[in-house]
């Protein structure tokens, strides 16, 4: 299972690594470097090619070479520091190191990215060279075996590229498992957790070698075919950007499926137009065709890393719908604004003239027109004119104040029903608060009521000033106008003056109608004020802000006792919280105590019972000594015996026998006694052996019975000597 994980960590990190576009140059440091000799070996090769570009060439391949080591030590340290994560996880999760490992894999990224866009870059290069060199070959046909010779040199140094590069991804994939192994050893449950993901992990890797290994059998079949090859490789590219554009669009939204759609449609017209171009096989257009599809390529990885996900998307959405709704409510809020500035220069706006300088310039016209009949024949024309102009300035203003006659009467009319409404609730209102905010809200509108009065009537004597202005005119003016003219102005004055006088009457009724209103508001303020005099309104004020004043001191009083007793209670509950603390401790000392108590008492029986059965041990052991004792005295004699009995050295048998009495029966008794001698010592021996283990044993426990210690090995040998001793009583 160790190496299966390990297997399926290493491939996954060789997954992560491929995802990226140009990552199989990536994976080995040798492959660059045989790269960077063939670029070289084909730079020198190269006689056409202008030394400016082999040395742009030269210089970005050690660019490129200097980037790959860089990130293979990159890479070397991510791998350590995965090793380190692993074994972090296990500890303990969120480490320092993760941070460590999330920011190298950063810039590992960022650097893979550059590198990208370089090779594109020197690809690009590469391949406007290669276009030169056609360029050059259809201007000289002469040269023709020339290009196709290099085109053969550098489709046999691609293929010395894959081999090298297959060689070193098979050699990459065996040391990852190797490497990994070690870690997977730490990492044992984790890499089980990640085996159904590695598995398809090695699969892709798998597969990936599989089209190498059979990208170079087409190779090596086909060496002259390395257009054809090369737009394959394309075409799988372009099927790759296929699928990653696939991918993205499951992450974008509605609005870029369009995008996407368009991509498609070009892909598969890249993927016609190829087909129609191998079917034709000429080699102009292959080279075109290879061209058209990188750049195709290059411009589908643009979009790719331009495209936007579904979230910054929505996120764009949602803040442009916040800002329309913002500068929806300004665009309402100054629509307001505007319709109230509107309002008020209309309100605002100065009148025409006054009725003394009205008086006056017609005097000075009567003047003029009595003095001067020879000078006003020649302004005839220019006097009918301004007649005219003021006639139809006239009509404006009387429309004009028509207009705000209409808009003060439908105001006034709102406020008459807002004024009852408000009547009607003032009468029901009872409290005092409201009855004072009723009052100066009345009190407002009977001003602006008023102001409103002062404005219709400033209008109204505008419009009288007016009226008399025209009329003055017009008597001035009828000895210098036609009578036809005179007829039709007279007619326009007349028909002015009573839609001026219609106005002046519609005002006058306004004014009417205000002045009742005016009267009524009046009448219900008076009526409200005797309901509430002022005498009644004060002594209600200061009992209620005597009862206030005594409420707020037996509030403050309530509020300093309740301080006190939460304070008391403080005190207490800490106090109870301290006694309770110290009779847990307290109770926690006791049970200690008669713990160790209990233990001692436990150990004092321990120790007497052993003390007694050492005592009994001392009582049996006295007894067996008492009985080796014997067993040697008796020995002794029965040696003594055995010895009287024995001959003399020296002496015959015969000599020491008695002449009268047999000696038959004495060797059996010798030997009888022999045996039962050579018993009787080896039992003595026995038993001091015994003795002496016995006494050694008892010694030790009895040592450590006084230090205090009693081990379970003591008691089983206790036991023992116990159950020796009852065997021995027992015997």
């Amino acid at each position: 299972m160790s190496g299966v994980g390990c297997d399926s960590e290493d491939t996954d990190d060789a997954e992560e690594m491929l995802e990226f576009p140009g990552a199989e140059r990536l994976l080995s440091k040798r492959s660059r470097g045989m790269e960077a000799e063939t670029l070289s070996a084909q730079a020198d090769m190269d006689s056409s090619a202008p030394s400016d570009t082999v040395e742009q060439l030269r210089t970005q391949v050690e660019e490129l070479t200097a980037q790959n080591a860089d990130l293979l030590l990159k890479v070397q340290m991510l791998e350590m520091f995965e090793k380190d994560d692993t074994d972090i996880q296990t500890s303990g999760p969120d480490s320092v190191p993760v941070a460590q490992y999330d920011s190298l894999r950063r810039e590992f990224e960022e650097l893979q990215e550059k590198y990208a866009r370089a090779q594109a870059a020197t690809e690009g290069s590469s391949i406007a060279s290669i276009a030169e060199d056609d360029a050059g070959s259809e201007e000289k046909p002469g040269e023709e075996g020339e290009d196709k010779a290099e085109k053969v040199k550098s489709l046999e140094e691609q293929l010395g590229h894959a081999q090298t590069e297959l060689e070193e991804l098979r050699e990459q994939v065996r040391l990852g498992v190797y490497s990994v192994e070690a870690a997977g050893l730490a990492t044992g449950s984790h890499s089980e957790a990640r085996e159904a993901e590695a598995d398809s992990d090695t699969q892709q890797l798998t597969k990936r070698v599989q089209e190498l290994e059979a990208e170079l059998a087409s190779r090596k079949a086909e060496p002259n075919e390395g257009d054809n090859d090369m737009t394959h490789q394309l075409k799988q590219r372009v099927e790759e950007l296929e699928a990653s554009l696939q991918e993205k669009e499951k992450t974008k939204g509605k609005e870029q499926s369009e995008v996407v759609q368009r991509l498609k449609a070009r892909v598969a017209e890249l993927e016609t137009t190829l087909e129609q171009s191998l079917g034709v096989g000429s080699e102009e257009a292959e080279g075109v065709l290879v061209n058209g599809l990188r750049t195709r390529v290059a411009e589908l990885e643009a979009e790719l890393r331009e495209s936007v996900p579904q979230e910054q998307l929505d996120e764009v959405r949602v803040t442009l719908g916040l800002q329309l709704e913002q500068l929806a409510q300004e665009r309402a809020e100054a629509s307001s604004r505007l319709n109230q500035a509107l309002l008020e220069l209309e309100r605002l706006r100065p009148p025409l003239h006054n009725e003394g300088d009205e008086e006056d310039e017609e005097d000075e016209e009567e003047d003029r027109s009595e003095g001067s009949e020879q000078s006003m024949a020649s302004e005839r024309s220019l006097r009918m004119l301004s007649g005219r102009r003021t006639l139809a300035a006239v009509q404006e203003e009387l429309e004009v104040a028509r207009q705000e006659a209409a808009q003060a009467l439908d105001c006034l009319v709102a406020e008459r029903e807002g004024r009852a409404q408000d009547a009607l609730q003032l009468r029901d209102a009872i409290p005092l608060a409201k009855h004072q905010e009723t009052l100066s809200a009345v009190a407002q509108q009977l001003g602006q009521t008023e102001k409103e009065l002062q404005a219709e009537r400033a209008l109204r004597e505008q419009a009288q000033a007016e009226v008399t202005r025209l009329n003055s005119e017009l008597a001035g003016r009828q000895d210098a106008i036609s009578k036809e003219e005179h007829e039709k102005i007279t007619a326009e004055l007349q028909r002015s003056i009573e839609e001026s006088r219609a106005a002046a009457v519609a005002a006058q009724d306004a004014l009417s109608e205000k002045e009742t209103e005016l009267k009524e508001l009046r009448s219900q303020k008076a009526l409200e004020q005797g309901l509430v005099s002022k005498e009644d309104h004060e002594s209600q004020r200061l009992s209620l802000q005597a009862e206030i004043n005594t409420l707020t001191a037996s509030m403050a009083d309530l509020t300093r006792k309740h301080e006190k007793t939460c304070t008391e209670v403080f005190q207490v509950q800490r106090e109870a919280l301290f006694n309770k603390s110290e009779r847990q401790v307290a109770e926690a000392q006791l049970l200690t105590v008669q713990q160790q108590l209990a233990d001692l008492q436990a150990q004092s029986t321990h120790i007497q019972e052993l003390h007694q059965d050492i005592q009994h041990s001392q009582g049996l052991i006295k007894e067996k000594d008492r009985k080796i004792t014997e067993l040697s005295k008796e020995v002794f004699r029965l040696k003594e015996a055995l010895g009287a009995l024995t001959p003399p050295l020296g002496l015959p048998p015969s000599s020491l026998s008695p002449p009268s009495n047999p000696s038959s029966g004495i060797p059996g008794q010798q030997l009888a006694l022999q045996n039962r001698i050579s018993a009787l010592t080896q039992q003595l021996q026995d038993w001091e052996r015994k003795h002496k283990a016995v006494v050694a044993i008892y010694r030790s426990h009895l040592l450590a019975a006084v230090q205090g210690r009693m081990d379970e090995e003591v008691q089983t040998l206790l036991l023992q000597i116990l159950r020796m001793s009852q065997k021995g009583q027992s015997h």
